[in-house]
């Protein structure tokens, strides 16, 4: 199989940079090109999302016959392996047994931007044991600036301490609640430090005749809960993990997003009658739960968090082939390494308030064999509500990442 031109062009990136990222924006072509990069240097660890595990594994299909495991489950993990291409998702990563790997592929490497987590300790130490490492991410920074170090600093483009890159580039301070991260300061000079390091190209730079998404804000007029009166939307902005660190708040989020299923219903099934294939997104197993209800007529298909890898894999094969025009799963679930390019239109019925999973869970119906169809995103809100406030303060942010890459 012979890859695009682009394609090409980030293998032998890959290759020549040894360490590196690839930052290409989603749906461009990320797997095909580190997969035939990785092949010059085997064995090789992926170590990426559960849910994108069999994309792996088919593109390493695809391109060699290459002996591959997959790793399912603590004790898999704990299994020594003599194979050549070795897939394990991130949550596994703390009980593998490393040892002996040529290259490491860390895909959606924004899932280590806690350098106290486990699986950024577990991530650290391969970044340190294997020489080749590329790490992968279409949106690289979920939220702010901070979010890097640990990728950088394993990638050994920043040698420096994580207080140290804080003070630098994340304008640390501190705050009356400890030290505040969650700024930004000197963008330019990290753009400098990263750019021989990192190839980004966008949906534009390589698609023929790119069309932007359309995008739609589409507000329901319902009641807000009272109790959102109570909320700083600024506060909320500022902090990465509002619904938790926010008592309350979480509660109040998902009695919204269940009030507005019976008029999202309406407005898909309109959609749905049309003919179209619709992908639907929400954030609450709950909500996800009830949209199916509503919805039944059209035999959807649901993707969520403890969906097993076969009925995942049999739920998108589905949609994709055309035996189903409706899936509907939650945010996390079904936002990165999935193919939903049946359909141009995405429907959020709850919407996260980070930039970079809108843009992943956006992309999942882009491909590059679509060129010149725009795709149709709808965002639903209540009208007046504290999720519509938060929403637009959010988007701003991504003038900052922009910046950055």
């Amino acid at each position: 199989m012979n890859l695009y031109p682009h394609q090409e062009t980030a293998k032998q990136f890959l290759l020549t940079q040894k360490r590196a990222i690839l930052a290409d924006q989603p749906r461009v072509g990320k797997t095909l090109p580190t997969t035939a990069a990785a092949l010059e240097n085997l064995p090789a660890l992926i170590v990426c999302p559960a849910i994108a595990k069999t994309v792996w594994e088919a593109a390493f299909c695809k391109l060699s016959n290459a002996s591959i495991r997959v790793v399912n489950g603590k004790n898999d993990a704990m299994k020594t392996t003599n194979h050549q291409v070795v897939i394990i998702n991130y949550d596994l990563l703390q009980y593998f047994n490393n040892a002996g790997y040529r290259t490491l592929v860390l895909d959606e490497c924004h899932r280590i931007k806690n350098p106290l987590a486990k699986r950024t300790a577990s991530a650290s130490l391969l970044m340190k044991q294997i020489d080749r490492v590329y790490a992968l991410s279409g949106t690289p920074i979920p939220n702010r600036p901070i979010e890097l170090w640990p990728i950088l600093h394993g990638l050994g483009i920043y040698r420096g301490g994580w207080y140290d890159f804080a003070a630098r580039y994340a304008k640390m301070w501190k705050s009356p609640w400890g030290l505040d991260v969650s700024g930004s300061s000197n963008i330019p000079e990290l753009k400098a430090l990263m750019k021989p390091h990192v190839l980004r190209r966008k949906k534009e730079d390589v698609f023929k005749d790119y069309k932007d998404p359309q995008v739609s804000l589409i507000t329901f007029d319902l009641p807000t809960d009272k109790r959102e009166q109570q909320f700083d939307a600024d506060a909320l902005v500022a902090n990465p993990n509002a619904l938790l660190a926010f008592e309350g708040l979480a509660e109040i989020m998902k009695e919204a997003g269940l009030r507005k299923v019976k008029p999202a219903a309406e407005f898909i099934d309109d959609l749905l009658n049309s003919g179209e294939p619709v992908v639907v997104f929400a954030h609450h197993k709950d909500v996800v739960a009830e949209l199916v209800k509503e919805l039944k007529a059209h035999k959807p298909v649901t993707v969520v968090g403890d969906t097993s890898r076969a009925q995942r894999d049999k739920a998108i094969e589905a949609f994709q082939s055309g035996k189903t025009k409706c899936i509907i799963g939650n945010i996390a679930a079904m936002s990165e390494g999935v193919d939903l390019s049946a359909a141009d239109t995405i429907v959020f019925v709850e919407c996260t308030w980070s930039t970079s999973a809108l843009e992943q869970a956006s992309s999942r119906v882009e491909n590059i064999t679509k060129n010149g169809i725009q795709p149709v995103i709808y965002i639903l809100t209540i009208r007046a509500s504290l999720d519509h406030t938060v929403l637009a303060k959010i988007l701003k942010k991504q003038n900052i990442i922009n910046q950055i890459i």
